[in-house]
């Protein structure tokens, strides 16, 4: 949830530069978010299926952010209504 949260607020502030901040905070958030179900599963909270399947979830996700930050000139800013 906190990653998709900075990805949005990142876009929300309209900033080329703010969205790539909050997108090196979301990949943050994924990070930590790996670590948490990698320890659920070590203190058997969770089956190790289920850790694994977060991971790759994860994995994938901070793929996706690194792609992100590697292509600023993508990066679209919002446009003001009004």
């Amino acid at each position: 949830m906190s990653v998709e949260a900075n990805i949005v607020e990142g876009y929300a502030l309209g900033s080329p530069r703010l969205y790539q901040r909050h997108i090196r905070i979301a990949l943050g958030s994924a990070a930590e978010a790996e670590c948490l179900a990698r320890l659920a599963g070590e203190l058997e909270y969770l089956p190790e299926s289920v850790v694994k399947e977060v991971e790759s979830l994860l994995g994938n996700t901070m793929r996706t952010l690194h792609g992100l930050l590697r292509q600023p000139h993508q990066i679209v800013t919002r446009r003001r209504l009004g």
